[in-house]
């Protein structure tokens, strides 16, 4: 009986070898100490008796067995040969009584090679088995700026509190994410039945995604696909749900899945694009244009917040264009974590066929609105999020700022200048580098002095007034009720008198107004199909007029010229901000000095221009607000960390 089991397991493994060699891969077992030849490990780590995921087992420790074994690690030596006897014998032990040995094993980079047991690993195999027991020493490898390197060492982080082998993230954050969705804390123990729910948890997922045809080939790890489900789904909620309710929901979720398989999964587009002309014909036959309910949702009121402020101007002009083609309602003071679900249900059960969603901390309840009711177009205001079941917008504000900026670097007498700013945003970062660029253009010794107001203890007047800053880059827009002048680029004089120079402006009314003729038009439907799997962020500038800054008649009137000329510049794409040699405060950013900056590359900023006198700020500086937003997509410092020890 063994021996027909042997042959068996001889086929699914000459298979594997040939299907191995037709792409062309290496067709037998990797070898540990051949791939660590060139790798440094700075520590070992035992990690005693464990269950080994059966998957994760890649290959053996030297280099002996290694022919014996196609990649799946079934047999490709003779059924004749003793090798075949001794695995034969195995199998029957396995049989009557099962394996119970462990075996003993490397754990390299969240994959194992044997070092003594590979025939028990082989019939374990053939039989399906999901792990293996073994005692296990982990391999540490010197940290590198791979990502493969950088998600492994936050592993290692997460190891220490929630010691589980089978969760393989294959992007960075993805460990700190899947904390938060849990509802833990990072730094806290898991407790066992909090570990056996994970387990049950994560055992029935994978039965669910392995049993959907949409995701089999595709090279996604499971574990990847889970933490996409459960951001949509809820952590608690999916502890009990089987594994055919979870099948279900994956077909619902599934384009959000398919993303991480995409290179870029972001679609900026860049530019509003007008509809097409049709012809007398054509306009006498097309059908008429539906009239939109579009709901508006503000975190806080257009009186107490210049942010909310700003679109509400902009929901005012669609109203003045549109007129009866639209009705616009507006929701205001929708807490992001207590309100926001039971607002978007409301908004759509009094019709809404359009929500703008105006920031961010609003983005995983637009995701389940947006999977729960498909034929509702949602669109939340923020940068780089790849959904593919809602659209993003956003406003090139960093080409105004780099105007502002040149102007900032031709008004200052003592070369100091003040930038402030509120979150640690990647678009906020952005901005503020293209203002420090425009300083730099005109002013080469001038430095900028940034400070945050989500930082505790913040005093940007006493700072400014202390260090003899007179120019000033603040906020860029106030309320309506707001007595202070302390806006745009303004200028300080001796005696405290204020003077405003320019305003960069979001004009979020003809932003939305292009948005909606683009749903009102067609094109909305176009420019989805011309994306494939990507998910669809907008982001326009001064060519789509989404962005301008407005001088006061203290500017020069030959300095507005030159501006001006800038201007059109940018609008016409012969003047990139982004350009040439630019360097940060920890290392040059691009030392090409022909290298003009991709949107792909501008919307990850990371970075500070060395002429700025400021840092980007680690979590525990931020106030409670500051936290919530950075969590959500903010950009985290990484500093040097100690070697890992276990």
């Amino acid at each position: 009986m063994a021996f027909e089991d042997y042959n068996k397991a001889l086929k699914r493994g000459e298979k594997a070898y040939k299907e191995a060699l037709s792409r062309g891969e290496y067709p037998y077992l990797q070898v540990l100490e051949e791939l660590l030849n060139h790798e440094s490990i700075v520590s070992e780590v035992s990690l005693g008796l464990t269950e080994i995921p059966s998957d994760a087992i890649k290959g053996t420790l030297t280099a002996g067995r290694r022919t014996a074994f196609a990649p799946n690690y079934m047999p490709l030596l003779d059924a004749s040969t003793e090798f075949a006897s001794k695995w034969s014998a195995l199998c029957d032990a396995h049989i009557k009584e099962g394996i119970h040995d462990a075996v003993k094993a490397y754990e390299y980079m969240h994959r194992y090679y044997i070092m003594e047991g590979n025939k028990r690993v082989s019939v374990l195999k053939y039989f399906n088995a999901p792990s293996i027991p073994g005692t296990v020493t982990r391999l540490i490898p010197k940290r590198t700026d791979s990502e493969e390197n950088r998600v492994y060492f936050e592993y290692l982080d997460f190891y220490k509190y929630c010691p589980v082998n089978y969760l393989v993230f294959t992007k960075p954050g993805s460990y700190l994410d899947f904390i938060a969705l849990a509802g833990k804390e990072s730094g806290v123990r898991w407790t066992l039945d909090e570990l056996a729910d994970l387990k049950a948890l994560f055992v029935r997922f994978s039965q669910a995604y392995a049993a959907s045809p949409s995701f089999r080939g595709l090279g996604i790890e499971p574990s990847d696909a889970l933490l996409v489900y459960l951001k949509l789904m809820g952590y608690q909620e999916s502890l009990r749900k089987t594994p055919d309710l979870m099948k279900e929901e994956l077909l619902k979720i599934r384009d959000e899945i398919l993303l991480l398989q995409e290179k870029e999964s972001v679609e900026l587009v860049a530019k509003a694009e007008e509809a097409p002309k049709k012809g007398l014909i054509e306009s006498l036959f097309a059908p008429a244009k539906k009239n939109l309910r579009i709901a508006f949702i503000y975190m806080k009121t257009p009186e107490d917040s210049a942010w909310t402020y700003g679109h509400e101007l902009g929901r005012l002009h669609v109203a003045e264009v549109f007129g009866n083609e639209i009705e616009t309602v507006v929701y205001q003071n929708v807490d992001p974590g207590k309100d926001i679900d039971e607002t978007l249900e409301k908004a759509v059960s009094e019709g809404a066929d359009v929500i703008f969603a105006t920031t961010r901390l609003y983005m995983d309840a637009c995701l389940k609105a947006a999977i729960k009711y498909p034929k509702v177009k949602i669109l939340a205001c923020t940068l780089n999020a790849a959904h593919r079941y809602i659209r993003t917008y956003y406003a090139r504000m960093y080409e105004a700022k780099y105007l502002s900026g040149i102007l900032a670097g031709i008004m200052t007498k003592n070369g100091k200048i003040g930038y402030l700013s509120d979150y640690p945003l990647p678009m906020n970062l952005l901005n503020i580098n293209a203002f420090a660029l425009g300083v730099r253009s005109v002013n080469p010794d001038a430095d900028i002095h940034l400070l945050w107001t989500s930082v505790i203890g913040t005093d940007p007047e006493a700072y400014f007034r202390s260090q003899e800053i007179r120019i000033i880059s603040g906020r860029e827009l106030i309320t309506p009720a707001s007595k202070t002048r302390m806006f745009g680029l303004y200028q300080v004089d001796e005696n405290e008198n204020l003077v405003n120079l320019a305003m960069p402006l979001f004009n979020w009314g003809i932003l939305y107004k292009k948005l909606i003729d683009s749903i009102r038009d067609g094109n909305w439907e176009d420019i989805d199909k011309k994306s494939g799997q990507r998910a669809l962020n907008y982001w326009w500038g001064m060519e789509s007029d989404a962005i301008d800054i407005l001088y006061s008649a203290h500017v020069p009137e030959e300095t507005k010229k030159f501006l001006n000329f800038l201007s059109g510049a940018i609008r016409n794409g012969s003047l990139s901000p982004f350009r040439g040699r630019i360097s940060a405060k920890n290392g040059p950013v691009s030392e090409d000095e022909n290298h003009i900056f991709t949107l792909e590359e501008l919307m990850k900023t990371d970075w500070l221009c060395d002429n700025i006198v400021g840092h980007i700020p680690a979590l525990d500086e931020l106030t409670p607000e500051g936290k919530a937003v950075m969590l959500v997509q903010g950009t985290r410092p990484e500093p040097e960390k100690p070697a890992v020890s276990l």
